[in-house]
């Protein structure tokens, strides 16, 4: 094996033992406060399952004989909520595919808790969708949930069910990152050690009036669904995964910024290319400050793909090998791709950007 090979190979590991290591303290984190896990999970489950999906196709071809002896259950649910990361990106009908989606998670919901009170003049007090705010900021709700687990609908009041389902999911999640990463050794902890939860807070809501006061009455509400997605996805990274100041953790946390805010601008195009017109002023312009801002523009530069792909799946492209290093921080990869960049610097420009359109989406969905 050539040395450029072994120097790619050794990356991806070390890459790979780094988000596993990361999801080690996550999941720690959810054993010592089982109480408080249940929200967290369903927040982080599409990641951890990014990072098992994507690890193990990567060890099948770096390390055969070490893939082999890893394994792990629900492979289908794990490869969907994987693919849930993407957003629109994620689904080759691109933003038609997820709106299927969306419409069979609410049509389900409304089915279900919906018309159920035998006193028709009650009905209107019913429910259907669940939200979870933490310091005031939307983070998931049953509809996202479900989403991202990659499982069948969520209920709103089935709290207790929904934590047998993220039980055993969980477990088969935490059986691999175990596998992977049992002799490396322990670095701290994760954010759930320092969150704050007397301050998630969790609200009931009847989800067909309620997305008529969101972001704009002019969408659907499978596209207003999916807003609340992309808004929960950066809001979590914002107020929950930032709290995590372990250095062992800045490649992950800088890794999973990157990615959401790639799939959530490359989402919003799509979204004001095909509803633009449909769109009042106030949406258009919350739409232009998010997707005209520079670090919007730095992210999603063509030259910065192979960036994007590396950091999803893990080996280096061939092409920039050579001008790596297991000495250089991030590896070099920062510089290879954005040349005005090095990873301190890159880092802090992702840091507040997913802080900035994080709060254009929150004033955005108050209308």
């Amino acid at each position: 094996m050539s040395a450029r090979v072994n120097l790619k190979h050794e990356i991806a590991n070390r890459l790979i033992e780094s988000d596993l290591m990361f999801s080690r303290r996550f999941l720690e984190g959810m054993l010592a406060d089982q109480g408080n896990a249940v929200i967290p999970a369903f927040c982080m489950n599409n990641y951890l399952s990014l990072f098992i999906y994507e690890s193990h196709r990567t060890l099948k071809v770096i390390d055969p004989q070490r893939a082999a002896l890893l394994a792990y259950n629900y492979e289908s649910v794990v490869e969907k909520a994987r693919h849930s990361v993407k957003l629109f990106d994620g689904s080759k009908a691109g933003h038609v595919g997820v709106l299927g989606e969306f419409t069979g998670i609410i049509a389900a919901n409304r089915e279900r808790y919906l018309n159920n009170t035998w006193f028709p003049p009650a009905r209107v007090l019913e429910t259907d969708l669940g939200e979870w705010r933490y310091r005031g900021r939307l983070v998931s709700t049953t509809q996202v949930a479900s989403f991202f687990m990659g499982i069948p609908t969520i209920a709103v009041s089935d709290v207790p069910v929904i934590g047998q389902e993220l039980s055993a999911i969980a477990e088969t999640q935490a059986r691999y990152v175990d596998q992977v990463t049992g002799s490396l050794p322990w670095r701290g902890s994760s954010f759930m050690a320092v969150m704050s939860f007397s301050e998630l807070k969790s609200r009931d809501r009847r989800s067909e009036r309620y997305f008529k006061n969101l972001f704009d009455a002019a969408l659907s509400d499978e596209l207003t669904a999916s807003l609340s997605a992309f808004q929960c996805s950066l809001n979590f990274l914002d107020v929950m995964v930032a709290a995590d100041q372990n250095a062992a953790s800045a490649e992950t946390i800088f890794k999973l910024r990157f990615i959401t805010l790639y799939h959530v601008l490359s989402s919003l195009t799509e979204l004001k290319a095909e509803y633009g017109s449909n769109l009042g002023s106030a949406s258009l312009g919350f739409l232009d400050a998010i997707l005209s801002h520079q670090a919007s523009a730095t992210i999603m530069h063509p030259d910065g793909r192979g960036f994007r792909n590396t950091l999803v799946h893990y080996t280096p492209e061939e092409r920039v090998v050579a001008q790596l290093s297991l000495s250089a921080s991030y590896y070099g990869l920062v510089e290879v791709y954005y040349p005005a960049y090095d990873f301190p610097t890159l880092s802090q420009e992702v840091s507040e950007h997913t802080t900035r359109v994080a709060t254009l989406l929150d004033e955005w969905a108050k209308g």
